[in-house]
This record gives C-alpha cells, structure tokens and sequence, in this order.
C-alpha cells in the first residue's frame, strides 16, 4: 500500500471519493491555507501540528515529513508571506514610467487582511529572539533583504535610463521601503493599529511620490 507521504486526500472541505495524489507545493499550500483557517478559529495557540493537520486532511506523520517542527512550519509560512509584498516586474512592464513601476512592483499582492497572522507569528518569534539571535538575523535576511534586493534593481534600472539620479541607490531603495511599511511596533503591540488595505495603498503612492519629488529637486539644485 502507498505510504500517506506520497498520497494524502483532500482537505476535509472538498474531500470527494478516493485519496487524491498531491504534489509537494500543492500539500504545502494546503498545510499553509490550514494554518490560516485554524487560527482564525482557535489562535496561534490553537495552530498545533494535530489541529493543522486534521484541517489539511492528512496526517501528522505527513505533515512532519514536510516540516520538522511547527517553528520550521511558521518560519516557511513567513517566507511564504513574505514573497506576496513584492514581485519583480513582467518584461511588459519595465517599459512603464519609473513611477508606475514602483508603484506596480510595490502593490503586487501585499495580503494587508491576512497579516494578523505574520503579526502573531512575529510577536512569538521576538520572545524567543533573546535566547536564539540566530532566528532574528535569519528572519532579517530573508523576510526583508530580497524585498531591498528586487527594489534596488528596479532603481538601478531608472539610473541607468536617466529617470532618476542618487548617489547610493541602495540606501535610497531602503528609505523608500520604510517610508511605504507602516512603523512596525505600532501593530505588533496594538493589532487594531494596522492600516486598512486603502491606507497601505494611500501611503505607497504618498511614499512614491515624495521619493520622487524630492530626487527631482536635488537633481535641480
């Protein structure tokens, strides 16, 4: 008989007939879809491994052979929500002007409504952070880097076509970042404070704008 790490049925929800064969990135999106929804019923303290399996409608054995521990699930959970803020540009949309490609490549597919579950997991893994340095640097390079990365290219793209011209276009890429994420300890100690998804929308294209400008205006001076 197959052993269930090969074959696992659907989630419970659309569970018809026999096991259905999954790929392995379809069982992590089901395992990460679980997670959501177990939290939404029950919290982060609620998200065990038994209830996140049950979700998934497979078993805790399959969801250990995916990932060794829930701190290895919620760390590529991170990952997972980390690379929904900002994609890299399509080729037919690197003609654009600089500003309506910062703008695209800063609004690709933020999930504003789901970060209550990024905030949580953040706030567990900041308690742990004094005891284990190495998951807060590890957290840095892979939560935030590849977003600085991905901006500083499209940047280097305006320098090169002459539609921008800073000194150091990476500390600039890192300004423009802070200026469109919203101070994150507000949220983490008060998770009423998040902004809606129109606020994030209105202080990107702000955020945008003022960069702009203000590159404008050194560039006359």
């Amino acid at each position: 008989m197959p052993d269930d790490i090969d074959k696992i049925s659907e989630p419970a929800s659309l569970r018809r007939g026999r096991p259905a064969t999954l790929s392995r990135a379809a069982r992590q999106d089901a395992i990460f879809d679980a997670l959501e929804a177990v939290h939404a019923d029950a919290g982060l303290e609620g998200a065990t491994m038994q209830a996140i399996a049950r979700y998934a409608g497979m078993s805790k054995r399959t969801l250990y052979c995916l990932f060794s521990s829930r701190t290895a699930l919620l760390r590529a959970y991170m990952d997972r929500v980390s690379g929904q803020f900002i994609q890299p540009l399509s080729d037919n949309e690197t003609d654009l002007p600089i500003a309506e490609r910062l703008n695209r490549l800063l609004s690709g597919n933020a999930r504003q409504e789901g970060y209550g579950l990024p905030l949580e997991i953040l706030r567990a893994v900041m308690t742990q952070v004094p005891a284990c340095p190495e998951m807060g640097r590890d957290l840095v390079d892979r939560l935030m880097r590849r977003d600085l990365e991905i901006l500083t290219k499209e940047l280097e793209r305006g320098a090169r076509r002459g539609e921008i011209e800073v000194e150091d276009i990476g500390r600039t890429a890192a300004l423009l970042l802070d200026m469109v994420r919203p101070w994150p300890l507000e949220s983490l100690l008060d998770p009423m404070r998040l902004a809606t998804p129109q606020e994030f929308d209105a202080r990107r294209e702000f955020a945008i704008r003022v960069l702009l400008e203000g590159i404008g205006s050194f560039r006359t001076s």
